[in-house]
């Protein structure tokens, strides 16, 4: 009897965790179709020529939640080594929907002078990948 009951609450929770998963995902859209692709979003860092600058002391935040990014399962294949990645598909639910403003710090390893920028960036639980949704993609010092 006893067996009987433990399973019976152990299906019970699952039950209710899976309706509980099922809950969340409701909101989102049945008919998106996502890509196989994985998505990354980089910076680079340049002078007011435009040439490469080299940085050090780099910081990303998202404005929203005062919390640091830090970009997850990065794909660099080696042909970008002036690019920052600030975020990837991996940090997807870090961002709202909506997107979220993230600040971007870095200090020049030359001059020891700081810049920033601003950019917003789209993300969360029903959306596929993560989305530059304005922005620059350089930081100018």
């Amino acid at each position: 009897m006893l067996k009987k009951l433990t399973l019976l609450l152990c299906l019970s929770a699952f039950g209710i965790a899976a309706c509980t998963k099922n809950s969340k995902n409701a909101a989102c859209n049945l008919q998106q179709a996502c890509t196989q692709e994985f998505r990354s979003f980089g910076i680079q860092f340049v002078n007011s020529a435009g040439d490469n600058v080299a940085v050090k002391d780099v910081t990303v935040v998202n404005l929203r939640t005062n919390k640091p990014v830090v970009a997850r399962n990065v794909l660099d294949p080696g042909f970008s080594p002036n690019i920052y990645f600030v975020a990837t598909d991996s940090n997807k639910d870090d961002f709202s929907a909506e997107g979220d403003e993230v600040k971007i710090t870095a200090t020049s390893t030359a001059t020891n002078k700081t810049a920033f920028a601003i950019v917003k960036i789209s993300g969360g639980s029903c959306n596929c990948h993560i989305s530059k949704i304005s922005g620059p993609d350089k930081v100018v010092f």
